[in-house]
């Protein structure tokens, strides 16, 4: 087995199933396509590969079978490669294309492998096709780019502009346009978990004392964005409501807010189509009972008044009383009895699945290590180590309930 193969679905499921053709064209930019087809692999795909020949002189043939992990096709034998892999693949990417290949796709010219497979492909099944050229070609085809962005199935993802260049975008950028296209979301396949939803809360927010300062916390956002790896893995149809910290996974649909407020409102709006909610945020308590107009004077003193915000895993049981839903606990430098304690008293007054509950003192905000202890209504259990793997585990611990 090659080596690549392993990869397969590290990141995600999204493409599970999925068989994509990488065409290789003679931009410099070649040298960035062994990533883009090792990306689309963590995300499922089996990636196959093609080149013209001109591109033996920027890239190697063993980097680009390394890349995809199948032996990369120069030319058209008896074989009949272009029928073959038209038949087996579901979706072609062409990364990088010069203005040579778009202009021949563009009039229907099949005169090596590359334009003779998109030839297979045209119309029938989705291209992404991903220019890199200096702006004045890129100006020349644009005749060529019109006409091809006006037919079916064929997709063209926007260069990044910049020295006078139309350079690829980041292989993000193009991986997400393809999952986009052809995840399993708008298809039909066997992921027994493509229909489970799971809604994540995650990062720290923040409470307005006047239009320029906040209350909030250090909440790195890590184990949100673990968990949704996490449950990405298994298939799960993950979203994201994210505050301040690290952002989602790029290929995890997600949305932004600041306060606690509009946390719980995203959440309430949301959660009613998730089959499980986590609330592993580190929303605001207290939010200032005034906000101010303006910004507050640093020439005195300031007596700020606080209210209590609403409880977000309280309002969320209560809107959704059928609904797996699991919460975070962290406290700061108490023995373990007590912090169990308090975890299990929190459980059952929100009527939760789970409780995750942790002692700050120990790991604190942004570590990549943590000791928790998840609590179920008829179980507990303690794990420690790299929070990636703990959160593997309770992902685990979620789905056997």
């Amino acid at each position: 087995m090659h080596p690549t193969k392993k990869l397969k679905g590290l990141k995600s499921k999204l493409l599970d199933g999925k068989k994509i053709l990488v065409v290789v064209s003679s931009s410099i930019a070649a040298i960035e396509t062994p990533k883009l087809m090792r990306e689309l692999i963590r995300h499922g795909a089996e990636v196959y590969c093609i080149a013209t020949e001109e591109t033996k002189k920027i890239i190697g043939e063993y980097s680009l079978e390394f890349g995809c992990g199948n032996k990369v096709c120069y030319d058209i034998t008896g074989s009949i490669e272009h029928v073959m892999l038209y038949d087996i693949c579901d979706a072609m990417v062409i990364y990088p294309a010069t203005a040579n290949i778009i202009s021949k796709i563009s009039l229907n010219i099949a005169d090596n492998i590359v334009n003779t497979t998109a030839t297979m492909f045209f119309e029938k099944k989705p291209i992404f096709i991903v220019p890199a050229m200096h702006q004045n070609m890129l100006d020349t085809i644009d005749n060529h780019l019109t006409n091809l962005e006006n037919k079916k199935n064929i997709y063209i993802v926007s260069p990044k502009m910049e020295e006078e260049k139309a350079k690829v975008p980041s292989i993000e950028d193009v991986v997400l346009d393809v999952i986009e296209k052809l995840s399993w979301k708008n298809n039909n396949n066997n992921n027994k978990n493509k229909s489970k939803k799971v809604l994540i809360l995650s990062g720290g927010t923040a409470e307005f004392i006047d239009k320029v300062r906040v209350i909030s916390n250090l909440s790195s956002g890590k184990t949100g964005y673990l968990l949704a790896e996490a449950f990405c893995r298994d298939g799960f149809d993950v979203e994201v409501i994210h505050a301040l910290g690290k952002e989602p996974p790029y290929y995890v649909k997600s949305h932004k807010v600041l306060t606690a407020k509009e946390m719980l409102n995203k959440a309430l709006e949301l959660g009613k189509d998730a089959d499980i909610i986590i609330s592993c945020a580190a929303i605001s308590d207290f939010t200032p009972e005034e906000q101010i107009e303006g910004k507050i004077k640093s020439d005195r003193d300031v007596v700020i008044k606080l209210k209590r915000n609403p409880k977000v895993l309280a309002e969320l049981r209560k809107a959704f009383p059928d609904k797996i839903i699991v919460g975070f606990k962290a406290e700061y430098g108490l023995e373990k009895e007590e912090l169990v304690d308090i975890a299990t008293k929190k459980l059952k007054e929100y009527n939760l699945n789970f409780i995750v509950a942790n002692d700050l003192s120990k790991h604190y905000f942004g570590d990549d290590y943590n000791e928790v202890i998840l609590i179920g209504k008829d179980k507990l259990k303690e794990f420690k180590g790299k929070k990636s793997e703990i959160m593997e585990k309770i992902k685990d611990e979620i789905i056997k309930n």
